[in-house]
């Protein structure tokens, strides 16, 4: 289902970002990026720029644009990031970080896009198992920008399925060990929510491998929370 909305959402970023084109000058840095390769971005069609290109770009923050370029490259990166392309570059967050600068100058109608696009990725995310992007760079994605994560964190209980339980425990593994997330999703983590959601699923699993699974991240719930 939330297959069809990414993509609804994404040729929605595509049309609302159209009147921003590739500036006709890059500035790059020629001891960093090879001008060849700035000429051939800046010269390739936004939807043929490859994961290559893209991740290149964004490794080189700094030394290749100014920013005015963003806004044309974004519904590309986004896309890309939510295809599952982008799996051997940055994470998705280095996009949204960038894009956070310019947020507040961006149009409402640019904004709302941009999360449209990011609430339906995240709801394809978590129906998906696996998934084409770990749950926890979206989340941090979103942190990223700025906007508020509680309604992407409800949908670990409103959303139906085995996916969305499984996603919960991968966060709270990823979370646990080397507390990374930031200051919203710890608060969320620490609270009762994610400890009840995951040992009701482990009850209703038990004697299954998913059940198992599901145990020991309720188990490190129980330690997240017991810190509160």
């Amino acid at each position: 289902m939330w297959a069809g909305e990414v993509e609804r959402a994404g040729e929605r970023l595509y049309a609302v970002f159209a009147r921003h084109p590739m500036p006709p000058d890059m500035a790059a840095c020629d001891h960093c990026v090879d001008p060849a390769d700035v000429d051939r971005f800046r010269r390739t069609p936004l939807r043929a720029l490859t994961p290559e290109q893209l991740g290149s770009y964004l490794g080189n923050s700094g030394t290749w644009g100014d920013g005015s370029e963003l806004p044309h490259l974004v519904p590309r990166l986004l896309t890309a990031y939510a295809g599952g392309e982008m799996t051997d570059w940055w994470w998705p967050a280095t996009v949204t970080r960038r894009i956070g600068e310019q947020w507040a100058d961006w149009t409402p109608a640019e904004r709302d896009a941009v999360e449209d696009f990011l609430r339906d990725w995240w709801r394809r995310t978590l129906t998906s198992w696996p998934s084409t992007c770990p749950a926890e760079e979206v989340l941090d994605a979103v942190a990223a920008l700025g906007l508020n994560i509680d309604p992407y964190l409800a949908d670990f209980a409103e959303l139906s399925g085995e996916a969305p339980i499984r996603h919960l425990a991968e966060v709270v593994r990823w979370s646990a060990p080397d507390e990374r997330s930031g200051w919203e999703l710890a608060h969320w983590l620490a609270s009762d929510v994610p400890a009840d959601l995951l040992w009701t699923a482990a009850v209703a699993t038990a004697g299954s491998p998913l059940g198992d699974e599901l145990a020991e991240a309720g188990d490190l719930a129980d330690l997240l929370r017991n810190t509160r």
